[in-house]
């Protein structure tokens, strides 16, 4: 199986855009309002957005490398191995945590906003709502439906497809475990209830837009 290289090359693009807006949100987390107060540290702490964007960015550096393995060493330089598919289903879950890391802080923002001028509240909450829903439906696309449309379209054997669909079924609820915690560590320091059990934290991050 060969693929062309401008393929991958495409992919490698938006591997880069992704890692240069997660690393400038990175640094601009820190201004934003809300998050968790921690004795010593000069500004707060958004554990559940941080988390996101530094697993954003581990994921986008694990599928540049997935891409690069794809390529066969030879004067032509197709894509020959099914490590091309992998690296696809690894940048989709990288592009929804940098979405995940961008509108989850954003809904608590816009809260403090809120009660700061409540004569608008009306108006502010058909922003939010705005907000979410389009950042909810780029996290559902680039969580369900891309790799869906990656596995389908995939030009490896079925066999192959099917053992990288249950891959990244276990690697997304991996990931869901850990955004789970970091969402509890944010609601317990900031004495709100995260909820009675860890696994129904777990199953909400599946979907997480709604908890935003």
């Amino acid at each position: 199986m060969r693929v062309a290289v401008n393929v991958m090359r495409a992919r490698l693009t938006v591997i880069g855009f992704n890692i240069a807006i997660v690393s400038f949100q990175i640094v601009q987390l820190n201004n934003k309002s809300g998050g968790l107060k921690v004795p010593g540290l000069g500004h707060t702490i958004h554990v559940g957005a941080d988390m996101a964007l530094y697993m954003a960015l581990g994921l986008s550096l694990i599928a540049l490398m997935a891409f690069v393995m794809s390529n066969a060493l030879d004067e032509v330089g197709y894509c020959t191995h099914w490590s091309l598919v992998a690296g696809d289903l690894l940048m989709y879950l990288g592009l929804a945590h940098t979405i995940a890391g961008f509108f989850a802080p954003l809904a608590a923002s816009i809260d403090i906003f809120t009660s700061k001028l409540p004569a608008l509240a009306s108006e502010v909450a058909v922003l939010r709502t705005a907000a979410l829903v389009i950042g909810g439906v780029g996290w559902f696309l680039a969580t369900y439906a891309g790799p869906v449309v990656s596995l389908v379209r995939s030009p490896f054997e079925r066999r192959i497809n099917i053992a990288l669909g249950i891959a990244y079924l276990v690697v997304l609820f991996l990931l869901s475990w850990v955004t789970a915690q970091s969402a509890r560590v944010e609601a317990l320091g900031s004495g709100a209830d995260p909820g009675p059990r860890l696994i129904m934290n777990v199953l909400t991050e599946l979907v997480q837009p709604f908890r935003w």
